[in-house]
Formats: C-alpha cells, structure tokens, sequence
C-alpha cells in the first residue's frame, strides 16, 4: 500500500474512533461532540499542567517541526504511528503526527493521559489486555492500538505537559533499551518548545521597549518644545524692556501667578502675540 493509501486508512480509522466516543449528550472539541470517558484515577496536576501549557504557549506554536520529529521516532523505532502531544484538562492534542491526521482525541485512560499523570516512560506490549488502556477508545475503537511506547515531555519547571510516543495496531515488545532515544526525542520538542517561547518574549519586549522608547521621545519633545517657547518669550522681554535673563523670567512667572495658568501657557500667548504682530 502507498504511503498515501495508508494514511488515508489511518485518517478514516481514527476518525472512526473519536466518532464512536461521541454521545448524545457528549461535548468535545475534535469536530463533533465527543464525550470525555471517565477516568478510573485521579489527575492531581491537571489544572498546573493546563496552566503550564498556557504559560509555555504551547498550543499556538505552529506543529511543523513537530510533524518531522514524530516522523523520525516513527523511522527509528520502526512503527507505522507517532506522535508529539499537549494534554490539557479535557483533551490529548496531537501537535506533531505521522501516520494520521487527527487533532487530537478526549482524555482516556492509559496510554499518553498515564505518561503524564506519573511522570514516567509507560511500554505496552499489547495494550488490549492491559486493564488501564484496554478501555481506551483509541484501543477499544475502530483504530485499534495495541503496541504503545511513550516518554514524557517534561518541562524545565518540571510540569509533565504531554508525551512523545510510538505505536501500532499490532502486537510487539516494548524496546525498553531504546528508552533514552525517546527521551532524547522528547527533549529536543521541550528544547523547541523553550526556543520559540524565548523569541517570543524578545519580541514582545522589543516591541514594549520600542513603545517606552517613543514615549520618552514624544514627551522630551514636549518638554524641549516648552523650554524652547520660555526661552523665546524670555527674549522677546529682554529684549523689549531691557531686562537680564532673571528678571524676564521673574517677570513670566509673575503673570503665571496672578492669572493662575501654567507659565508654558504665559510663554505660548507672548510669542504668538509678538508673531502676530510682524506678520502684520
């Protein structure tokens, strides 16, 4: 079968099986209304890892290079499906694929959901007769994992927040020798992950500091544009009573008083008036 021939049946197949989680009073995110399964345990670190996911801005990084990795764990580890993943609260998102072309799928058990949760590689020869993974629809559905090999993607302020991970739909041993590859893997998407946040910030504080950069201009222009329209009306008094530096600007300063207005505004209405006057 063609490359293309088989990704048109994975696609089909996992579409299959996100459609046959779908309840009829299920809510989800993939494109209908899926329903979340149960899960037989808890999540402790549910609401940090989401909270995580949104501070690394994680899900608005486009998923190219995503795509690549997951193609190349797919070659070294010789299965036809891998993939990068975010777990969120509610849904597993397949942010770099190969093999198929789905988003993601609502939160199950076992499988990625587990790596995270623990922390911790999770193997599985044959997932079908695993009990924490059997019930999970990517097991028990139409696409029918059963070999499942993932590490996970550990941040640098120690959140759990998804999985690099191999699988197929048949049966085989975990490599468990091969382990530090994939961790290898999962790190160089953490080292991306922290790269891209990085420019992200640098961008953005350029951009405040080029906005604090403006602003400090427009108000040294201010301040210089009164200072200049001072010193001419200082001039003007100079010059038309004869007065030294000091006395003019006593002599502003006291309109500025008596008439209670800024002495910027006194300065302003003597030159205007003087300039009126000779353009006369």
């Amino acid at each position: 079968m063609s490359d293309n021939g088989a990704n048109s049946t994975a696609d089909s197949t996992a579409n299959s099986t996100a459609e046959s989680t779908t309840g009829s009073t299920g809510t989800g995110t993939h494109g209908g209304d899926l329903a979340n399964p149960a899960l037989p345990y808890a999540d402790p670190h549910a609401k940090a890892r989401a909270e995580a996911i949104r501070r690394w801005q994680v899900l608005d990084i486009p998923p190219d290079c995503y795509h690549e990795i997951a193609a190349l764990a797919a070659r070294l580890f010789g299965t036809p499906y891998a993939v990068v993943t975010v777990v969120d609260e509610d849904d597993i998102w397949f942010h770099g694929r190969h093999g198929l072309d789905l988003p993601g799928v609502p939160i199950g058990p076992g499988l990625c959901h587990t790596v995270v949760v623990t922390g911790e590689p999770l193997g599985l020869a044959n997932a079908e007769i695993d009990p924490l993974a059997c019930p999970n629809p990517l097991v028990a559905g139409p696409f029918g994992v059963r070999h499942y090999f993932g590490v996970p993607l550990r941040t640098a302020d120690g959140h759990s927040i998804g999985t690099m991970a191999v699988f197929d739909t048949a049966p085989r041993p975990v490599p468990y020798d091969r382990t530090d590859i994939l961790e290898a893997l999962a790190s160089l998407v953490v080292r991306e992950f922290e790269i891209r946040l990085a420019a992200r910030v640098a961008v953005a504080q350029e951009q405040e500091e080029r906005l604090a950069a403006e602003m400090r201009f427009a108000d040294l222009s201010a301040a210089l544009g009164t200072h200049g329209t001072i010193g001419q009306a200082m001039g003007i008094l100079m010059a038309q009573r004869r007065l030294d530096s000091e006395a003019a600007f006593s002599a502003l300063r006291s309109v500025s008083q008596k008439k209670n207005v800024k002495l910027a505004d006194v300065a302003r209405t003597l030159v205007t008036d003087v300039e009126r006057q000779v353009r006369r």
